[in-house]
This record gives C-alpha cells, sequence and structure tokens, in this order.
C-alpha cells in the first residue's frame, strides 16, 4: 500500500432493475401523459416558452393552472420535439389524471446514474456486517439507542471505528480511507416504466409505478483507497487493526460474504415461482465470480430493511430480536402483529407482470479493475 491512492475502475451491470428515486412524484397530466403508447415526460419551460410566442390563449390557460396535457395538440407529440425531455416505452397502469410515477435519480440531462453515495452505503453495511460476525461480537438490545434511524449507530462504531480511542467522530471512521465517485450516466433510453407492489404472506398491495434501469445496464465510477490513512503508521494513529485494514483491502470477498447470507435468505423467502428463478441466477452468477475482484450487491429501493442495517445480526437470536421489535414499537411494527420467531420484514417490493412477483429490485455485478 505504498502508493498514495489506489484508484480502481468499477463497471457496474444491473442484473435486475435499479430504482433509486429522488423523492419526486410525476403526475399524469401535469409533468406527463400518455399517448400512442408511450408515456411522454413533459420539458414544462420549453412547452411555456412556445406558447409565450405562439398561442397566448394556450399560455394563459397554462399560467391558470391547466394540465400540461391539456395544452398539446396530437400533432405535436413527435420524438425530437422541445416539449419533451424524455420519452417511455409503455404507460402507467392508471390513465386518471394526476396518477403517479415515482422519478429514477437523473444527471441535468435526464440520463440515469449511480450516485457514489448509493454504492457506498451499501458497502458500508456489507463491511460493518461482515466485521461484526468476523469478530464474533454479542449482540444485546442495550447497544440501541432510542432513535430507530440510528439505533445500530453503537454496532457500527463497534467494527468501523478506530478501536481503544474513546473517539466516535467522523475522523476515526474506518470508511475515511475509501472513496466512491457518482457513476457515469447512461442512456435514457434504460429507462422503462414498472409496476411495483409490496408483496406479503403471498397477497400484493396496492401498485406503485416507477421509472427505473432496465436489466443489463452498464455503468463505470471508480473507488479509491487513501494509502496515506491506510499506512501502518497513520492507521495505528487512527485506531484502525489489522482485520478492519483487511476488509478495505478486500472489498469484494468481503461482499460476497454478506451476499451469501442475503441470496440464501430470499431463497427461503421464495419457495416457488419466478422470482426463487431470479435468486438462484444471483447465486450461480455468485459462485462463478472472480472472488479477488467481482461482487454482487443490491442497490437503491426495494431491497428492504435487512438490505441495509444489522439485519443478520439483529434476527440471528428470534428471542433477543421480538425485544427489538417491541422496543421500537409501531415504527417497525405498525399493526403490531409480530410474534417472537416471525420473519421480518414481512413483505417485500417486488415488480409485477400481470398481477404475478417476477422481479427483485436493484441487483447489480460490480467488477473491479486497479487502473492506478
Amino acid at each position: 500500500m505504498g502508493k498514495l491512492h489506489m484508484t480502481y475502475r468499477l463497471t457496474i451491470t444491473t442484473l435486475s432493475p435499479l430504482h433509486i428515486g429522488t423523492g419526486n412524484v410525476l403526475r399524469q397530466g401535469y409533468d406527463f401523459v400518455t399517448h400512442g403508447g408511450k408515456t411522454w415526460v413533459f420539458n414544462a419551460d420549453a412547452l411555456a416558452a412556445m406558447l409565450y410566442d405562439e398561442d397566448r390563449q394556450r399560455f394563459d390557460r397554462m399560467a391558470g393552472g391547466a394540465p400540461a396535457g391539456d395544452l398539446i395538440y396530437p400533432h405535436e407529440y413527435k420524438p425530437d420535439s422541445p416539449l419533451f425531455r424524455y420519452i417511455l416505452p409503455g404507460e402507467v397502469r392508471s390513465k386518471g389524471e394526476g396518477a403517479e410515477l415515482q422519478e429514477q435519480l437523473k444527471d441535468p440531462w435526464d440520463r440515469p446514474y449511480i450516485p457514489g453515495s448509493s454504492l457506498k452505503g451499501a458497502l458500508r453495511t456489507a463491511l460493518a456486517t461482515v466485521g461484526w460476525q468476523q469478530r464474533q461480537l454479542v449482540f444485546n438490545i442495550g447497544q440501541l439507542g432510542d432513535n430507530p434511524k440510528t439505533a445500530a449507530q453503537k454496532l457500527v462504531h463497534a467494527v468501523l471505528f478506530g478501536s481503544d480511542l474513546g473517539q466516535n467522530t467522523p475522523n476515526y471512521d474506518l470508511l475515511r480511507a475509501l472513496q466512491v465517485s457518482d457513476s457515469t450516466p447512461a442512456d435514457k433510453q434504460s429507462l422503462q416504466i414498472l409496476n411495483v407492489q409490496v408483496i406479503t404472506g403471498g397477497k400484493l398491495a396496492s401498485p406503485i409505478e416507477i421509472e427505473a434501469v432496465r436489466e443489463g445496464v452498464t455503468f463505470e465510477a471508480t473507488l479509491t483507497l487513501d494509502g496515506f490513512l491506510l499506512k501502518n503508521g497513520t492507521a495505528g494513529q487512527l485506531g484502525w487493526q489489522q482485520d478492519q485494514l483487511q476488509w478495505i483491502r478486500h472489498i469484494p470477498q468481503v461482499v460476497n460474504a454478506f451476499t451469501v447470507h442475503r441470496i440464501d435468505g430470499e431463497l427461503k423467502r421464495w419457495p416457488q415461482g419466478p422470482i426463487l428463478s431470479v435468486y438462484q441466477t444471483l447465486q450461480e452468477i455468485l459462485a462463478s465470480l472472480d472472488q479477488q475482484s467481482e461482487f454482487l450487491l443490491q442497490l437503491g429501493w426495494g431491497g428492504g430493511w435487512d438490505s441495509k442495517t444489522f439485519a443478520y445480526v439483529l434476527t440471528k437470536d428470534p428471542a433477543v430480536f421480538y425485544q427489538v421489535v417491541k422496543k421500537y414499537g409501531p415504527q417497525m411494527d405498525r399493526k403490531k402483529s409480530f410474534e417472537r420467531g416471525d420473519r421480518f420484514p414481512k413483505s417485500r417490493r417486488v415488480v409485477v407482470r400481470e398481477e404475478q412477483a417476477v422481479s427483485p429490485l436493484g441487483w447489480v455485478k460490480v467488477k473491479m479493475e486497479r487502473v492506478e
């Protein structure tokens, strides 16, 4: 680790549809409209400028709050028209005005990308979980904070922060030594509309329409390890132990160890059907990877509580986990129906076609290649 920085090219390929949301909701008639079997997303600024210059009557209607979908004539639906930001194949299921579409994160040119923060957050969960297991730490409920959003902070600090320093500030965080860039963008054509539903015990809840990146789309990003921080002298001053340094130097192996548990859990959740087949395929892909340079991980929306927390650690002992659920009450168990030994969470967000759950969301394959 003599060089100041070690930079790796990350080639990220979607193995199932990927949704990383903005938190914004697009509304039918106002932000988009369906026409000719496609979904047309408006460029509101271009529409306003065109109407102001060419049709003041329609402009006044727009200024008065009329939906954009009521202001465009059929002959104006053209693929190269500046009135539309982008066009998606297919339509949302609901045809009523105000029907909602969850927006995918995109760059200023409406091209989807993967933010470095999403990938680094997923890596953090994997490193912390596997690190806890390798150190054979024992969990007790007293380690959890009162705020469910930061409940596992002490658990994370026990694994990813410098040891024996009594310091819990970010300066001692092992992941200071790891930086992940935003990815390159993909083409607008990589986006699709999907119907997602929450499935609980085989029953489907109300549909949610989302924009998502298709399966088989490739992004590139960079991952950089800070060689100065990882030097023995500096690492020792920060309280980082040799096992911690090994985790961050062997990210693919550590992440794949985490993913083994995730896939095993999903294979038990889905005893039959298309989603079981997806996870069996993911298991085969995982077994075929070059463990020195490739890994599987789940990103974005739809991964569930157990993709972003110490789920494996917390749920290992059903009796202790029952206490965890009761500690946070309705924030974890809104219906107050959780019983000791129950699966948690009971539900999953999945892609649905023709009333059948067909795919999970967010699985990617990542290849790391040293570039400098």
